[in-house]
């Protein structure tokens, strides 16, 4: 059974790429979850074991604006920039210790975070509950993605328990993360539902606060999900 890394002391070091949207690799990794994740990791060391990517605290971010697109890339260790290529990005770095130091409770803030909003039922009991509950004519699957009110939920409570109390919600849906592997020699493609929540809050709880953003939030970290951007209001 793999065992995730996690922290809830130390720092990290956020790397933004704007990407050249012109490269054919860029272009690749856009379409496609795995590949963007193993681009991603040559920023940090190789032979790190397993799990590499939660020893590494590799959690990343597509944002796309009407100026481009760009990947924030967190790490635990300093990243090593020499490694991507000049004509993939533009790179910039900004250590995080001291902004992780002045999280304080009550700190008012600006959030951004992109994830995966999933339920998963544990046994066919609970998928049977959550029919009759939401007055479906079949069994849910295993695992469900969450829209609308029902991801905005998801994202209130996973607040407060990491130590905000959200004032303010704007959630979006962009695009579905592809994540393409193989298995028994042919690709098999698997679609990652994401959800982007942005607004304002205020820190109830530094620590917890702290853990979230070293660690992640939910599922599909390896896959552009669970880094939680913070700035002062």
């Amino acid at each position: 059974m793999t065992t995730l890394t996690t922290t809830t002391t130390g720092t990290a070091w956020l790397t933004q790429l704007r990407l050249n949207t012109r490269n054919r690799t860029v272009l690749r990794d856009l379409k496609d979850g795995n590949q963007l994740h193993r681009t991603l990791m040559r920023l940090v060391p190789d032979g790190l074991g397993e799990p590499a990517r939660a020893t590494a605290g590799m959690l990343y971010r597509v944002d796309e604006t009407d100026a481009g697109i760009t990947v924030l890339a967190q790490t635990r260790q300093q990243p090593l920039i020499n490694r991507i290529a000049p004509d993939y990005a533009h790179t910039a770095v900004k250590d995080m210790t001291a902004f992780l130091a002045r999280l304080h409770k009550g700190l008012h803030v600006q959030y951004r975070i992109a994830a995966n909003t999933v339920v998963q039922y544990g046994s066919l009991a609970d998928r049977e509950r959550a029919q009759t509950r939401l007055k479906l004519d079949r069994l849910p699957p295993a695992r469900r993605a969450l829209t609308g009110a029902e991801a905005d939920d998801w994202w209130y409570i996973r607040a407060a328990r990491n130590g905000l109390n959200v004032l303010s919600l704007v959630s979006t849906v962009p695009p579905s993360v592809d994540v393409t592997r193989q298995h028994k020699g042919r690709d098999v493609t698997h679609r990652h539902a994401i959800t982007i929540f942005q607004g304002d809050a205020t820190i109830t709880d530094p620590d917890a606060v702290r853990a979230t953003i070293l660690n992640g939030m939910g599922r599909g970290r390896s896959f552009g999900a669970g880094l939680l951007s913070l700035a002062p209001a």
